[in-house]
């Protein structure tokens, strides 16, 4: 199976939002302040991870993923992409992702650069 990394994050928050919220399930295994200390770091590493995630499941990181999936041939971009999306298509290390025509393709240069 070819996780991504997001969806590695996204199991790791799984995890950590299980035992952040099991206080009560852990407490008769481990006692009061395990169970508790387990439950406050699991809290804690949740919120910073899901900060993470929040930054690198952005548009941009979102095409790339998809662009490096089997069967995936080509990810076609348009005028209405946001810069974001405009940076990955002119990207000369993305030979998946591109612009649907040479016209197209200079309207994302200019927006890939904020103009």
């Amino acid at each position: 199976m070819n996780l991504t990394l997001g969806q590695k994050i996204s199991m790791a928050l799984v995890l950590l939002t299980v035992f952040g919220g099991a206080t009560a399930q852990l407490t008769p295994i481990l006692g009061a302040y395990a169970s508790t200390t387990i439950a406050t770091i699991a809290s804690l590493l949740a919120s910073i991870v899901s900060g993470w995630m929040f930054i690198i499941t952005g548009q941009g990181n979102m095409v790339r993923d998809v662009a490096a999936m089997p069967g995936v041939t080509r990810v076609a971009v348009n005028e209405q992409a946001s810069q974001a999306l405009a940076q990955v298509a002119t990207d000369p290390n993305q030979p998946k992702v591109g612009a649907i025509s040479p016209e197209v393709r200079e309207t994302l240069n200019a927006t890939a650069k904020g103009s």
